[in-house]
C-alpha cells in the first residue's frame, strides 16, 4: 500500500514539474511593451557623441520607447527603414518628452518636432520629405546642443 502511495505522489510531482515548466515556457511578458536590448551605437551629431539603440525590425519600430519610464541622459532609439517614406510618429504610451528628428538618405536632417509631451497622442508627426532614418532623443537635448535642421548626423 505505502509503495502505491509512493509511486503515485512521485507521479504527481513529475507531471507538477512538466506542467509548470511547460506554463512558464508560454508565460505572455507582464507589459505590453517589454524592454529588450537593441543593438547600440554612437552616433555624432555636430560632434556631439550620442549612443543610440537601433530599431531596424518593424517590431522594434513599432514598439520604440513606448513603456519606458525614462531615456537616459545623450542617449536615444535611431529608427532605420529599408526605404524612405514620411515616416510618421505619434507618443502612444509614452512616459517622457521627446525630440524627434527626421534624417534623409544622406543623412541631413530635414526636419524636428521638439519638447513633444505624451499628453499630446493621439496626434502625429510627420516630415516635410521622404527620410529614411528617424531620431528620437529626451525633449530639450536639441536645444542644449544647438541641433538645427539642415546638421548631418555621423554614423
Amino acid at each position: 500500500m505505502f509503495r502505491k502511495i509512493l509511486v503515485t505522489v512521485i507521479i504527481a510531482i513529475f507531471l507538477l514539474v512538466i506542467a509548470s515548466f511547460y506554463f512558464f515556457k508560454n508565460e505572455k511578458p507582464t507589459s505590453e511593451y517589454p524592454i529588450t536590448r537593441l543593438e547600440q551605437k554612437i552616433i555624432y551629431i555636430n560632434g556631439r557623441p550620442l549612443k543610440v539603440e537601433i530599431a531596424d525590425e518593424p517590431h522594434e519600430q513599432s514598439r520604440g520607447l513606448s513603456g519606458r519610464e525614462f531615456l537616459k541622459a545623450n542617449e536615444g532609439m535611431l529608427f532605420v527603414f529599408s526605404q524612405s517614406d514620411k515616416h510618421s510618429f505619434w507618443m502612444k504610451d509614452m512616459k517622457f518628452p521627446l525630440d524627434i528628428i527626421w534624417i534623409d538618405e544622406k543623412k541631413t536632417m530635414v526636419d524636428m518636432a521638439k519638447n513633444l509631451s505624451p499628453e499630446i497622442f493621439p496626434a502625429t508627426f510627420s516630415p516635410s520629405s521622404p527620410v529614411k532614418y528617424v531620431l528620437e532623443i529626451n525633449a530639450g537635448w536639441s536645444d542644449r546642443h544647438n541641433i538645427k535642421v539642415g546638421d548631418t548626423i555621423s554614423f
